[in-house]
């Protein structure tokens, strides 16, 4: 196991940070579920840095990698409560908070990485991210974890047939569960921190989730397989709490806001270029890697229709408008 346990430890934690002192007013701690190593965690970094640039050192950046702090929704909690300042949270964690992130989080939606870097920069975004006021925080800012794959220990994964009764860690999220289910597998909504155990003791055979999470946990040590299905995106919403926000001068406020959107640039030139480099590595370390078969794409991505039709029916319909007619536009010029 290579998480720490934040349960004993994340009181403590914050109390020797001096989570209510006065001079936590201009310092901010960043909580985050994967290791530093991980390109979330170096894009964390490469934010801290442009803060203490545009704010000339005013506002500093303290991450807290490995979930110490809390899982994604814990950090959402803390970060609404004033315990925690500014946290990353998948769309799919998120949704919970903000449900019209769920359109994120549609199963096989996405043709590939340039249409869902225009979606994330796009209007429908800045919509989403304006609902995140009427519950104690301001987003600022999409950032990205890469495309999520399936990895497991039965053997490749080329048809739909495939995934049928694997036990499939994922994360609690409707959507997500209800697409698994969809597909045959036999979905698990485990924390984070619990999983790497959990594959190792053989509690569950599958994972899905991005390649640069599964080379940064070392999940290539517990599974065997894994295949570029590509089927969820793993956009992740960086939020700052009201309460530490309002203490910001209106220059430090900017400066926050101009830093996540440089630092997006950094993070997808991170997930773009080191891809390749990752897969490379998985290999290297044992993992056997297969794509879906072009002709198979088709009967995965009927099997889940019911589920994109049950989350534009429930979800801001101005919003699913929007976001579809940006999809198409991604889309066309993509090709």
């Amino acid at each position: 196991m290579r998480f720490l346990t934040k349960a004993a430890c994340a009181a403590g934690a914050l109390l020797a940070l001096g989570a209510y002192g006065p001079a936590s007013a201009q310092v901010i701690k960043f909580s985050y579920p994967v290791s530093n190593s991980n390109p979330m965690g170096q894009t964390i970094d490469h934010f801290g840095e442009l803060v203490a640039a545009k704010t000339n050192g005013a506002v500093t950046v303290q991450g807290f990698p490995d979930a110490q702090l809390g899982n994604e929704i814990q950090t959402v909690s803390s970060t609404q409560g004033g315990i925690v300042e500014m946290g990353v949270t998948s769309t799919a964690g998120f949704a919970g908070t903000v449900p019209e992130f769920d359109l994120f989080n549609l199963p096989f939606i996405f043709a590939n990485d340039q249409v869902l870097e225009r979606m994330m920069r796009g209007e429908a975004v800045g919509r989403m991210l304006e609902k995140t006021n009427a519950v104690g925080l301001v987003g600022l800012c999409l950032w990205d974890y890469g495309f999520r794959n399936f990895t497991n220990n039965r053997g490749p994964i080329n048809t739909v047939d495939d995934l049928r009764g694997l036990r499939m860690r994922t994360i609690q999220n409707r959507v997500y569960l209800d697409s698994l289910t969809a597909l045959g597998a036999n979905p698990s909504p485990l924390p984070f921190p619990e999983t790497y155990s959990a594959l190792e003791t053989g509690a569950i055979d599958s994972n899905e989730i991005a390649n640069s999470v599964t080379r940064s946990t070392s999940f290539y040590e517990v599974q065997k397989y894994l295949t570029e299905s590509r089927h969820f995106a793993t956009a992740a919403v960086i939020y700052v709490g009201q309460r530490f926000w309002d203490r910001l001068s209106a220059e430090h406020q900017t400066a926050l806001r101009e830093a996540c959107d440089e630092a997006a640039a950094f993070n997808r030139e991170l997930i773009t270029t080191s891809e390749a480099e990752t897969v490379a590595y998985l290999v290297e370390n044992g993992m056997e890697v297969n794509e879906i078969p072009a002709e198979n794409l088709a009967a995965f991505r009927a099997a889940v229709v019911p589920v994109l039709e049950q989350v534009k029916s429930r979800v801001d319909q101005e919003l699913v408008e929007l976001f579809m007619n940006e999809l198409a536009e991604a889309e066309a010029a993509a090709n």
